[in-house]
């Protein structure tokens, strides 16, 4: 599921048109917020959790799995950027 997530949020960056920008926000959007949920829950319930990639904010992948949403969102958001996908 993550990668199907991401592999639409890095086709949505090379389109550059607003609803693709929208397409990338929402896909990373959605991914953080599996990343923090996942995570909280590993180290507040484990056993329900089990071990995912997501499992305490994704420790076992250097952490990569918390950073690379953030980082496209930053990207994403830098105003710059920004102007490629609504100019």
């Amino acid at each position: 599921m993550a990668a199907s997530i991401y592999l639409v949020a890095t086709v949505a960056f090379v389109i550059r048109k607003p609803w693709a920008w929208w397409v990338s926000v929402v896909a990373l959007s959605f991914e953080m917020v599996g990343v923090l949920l996942v995570g909280s829950l590993s180290l507040i319930v484990p056993e329900v959790i089990g071990r995912t990639v997501w499992h305490e904010f994704g420790i076992d992948y250097g952490f990569l799995p918390l950073v690379q949403p953030l980082l496209g969102l930053v990207w994403l958001f830098w105003p710059e950027n920004r102007k490629l996908f609504f100019d």
